[in-house]
């Protein structure tokens, strides 16, 4: 009798999971650098910084970040976008470039990932 109950248990219970991630929600996360900022989506059971959407979202900031630097000439801007250029190791070849090429060249620089 407490052996069928148990199994019920872990019946139930595994049945709920699999409901949950087969639903499999999406959170929408939004990431702020100075005054940038830009939404993503990334899976309930995604890690926070996975996946082709945060990379996307961090191109977007970068642009913005790029756009803000040739106006103002500001380092602020600067110092952040060579932080997202050190996050993403694809642009190693980029990170010695002078910091008013990589704006210009922003467009082609920071573009989006669409698969993984």
């Amino acid at each position: 009798m407490k052996i069928i109950k148990t199994v019920k248990i872990i019946v139930g219970a595994a049945g709920l999971l699999l409901i949950f991630r087969l639903i499999n929600p999406d959170l929408t996360k939004k990431i702020t650098i100075l005054d940038c900022e830009s939404t993503y989506k990334k899976s309930v059971f995604g890690k926070e910084y996975e996946g082709y959407n945060y990379h996307n979202a961090k191109m977007d900031i970068a642009k913005c970040l790029s756009e803000k630097f040739l106006a103002t000439k500001n380092q602020k801007y600067e110092i952040e976008i060579r932080k997202i250029l050190n996050e993403f190791e694809a642009y190693d070849e980029i990170k010695k470039d002078p910091i008013e090429n990589i704006c210009k060249d922003r467009e082609t620089i920071f573009i989006y990932w669409y698969y993984e």
